[in-house]
């Protein structure tokens, strides 16, 4: 039995645009429900590559880039996104068989920390959503009394 593994690419600009692609089922549309959306959503297929990790067992929050071809397609997607500041992407892994009936599924949740652009490849970048705590971080919840206004990153100071 063959495993295939599709990518559906889920991100709401920090203006509140979505955009919905998926790198599998190439000339096909596929409509699946990502979990922030309130009803189905219908993704298009455009080459794209997700890369990286975003969790180790120390508890770094990691970069996690998605790479598109420098397209109009890629150009508008960055250009509407405000280079991809704080917005908001829902990543589901979906793992399916040669005719494509789902399998598996993993969802996984990131926030837009900037982007770059070469002659051939758009780089959009992202961190954890949630991030990981290291067993030596004290046990004290945190407020915004106590810190302030929480980073986007796992660079917390305690003094």
């Amino acid at each position: 039995m063959d495993i295939r593994i599709c990518q559906f690419f889920y991100l709401v600009a920090s203006n509140g645009t979505p955009f919905s692609y998926q790198n599998y089922f190439v000339n096909e549309q596929r409509v699946i429900t990502p979990s922030t959306a309130t009803s189905a959503v219908t993704f298009n297929f455009v080459p794209f590559r997700a890369e990286g990790s975003v969790s180790s067992l120390n508890g770094d929050n990691n970069i996690l880039q998605v790479l598109f071809p420098n397209t109009e397609l890629s150009i508008k997607l960055l250009d509407s996104a405000n280079g991809n500041r704080l917005s908001r992407l829902v990543l589901t892994t979906m793992w399916v068989n040669s005719s494509g009936n789902e399998l598996n599924r993993t969802t996984e949740f990131y926030i837009g920390t900037g982007s770059s652009i070469s002659e051939t490849t758009l780089e959009l970048r992202f961190r954890s959503a949630i991030d990981s705590v290291a067993s030596n971080f004290p046990a004290r919840t945190l407020t915004r009394e106590l810190v302030g206004v929480l980073p986007l990153d796992s660079q917390i100071v305690m003094r």
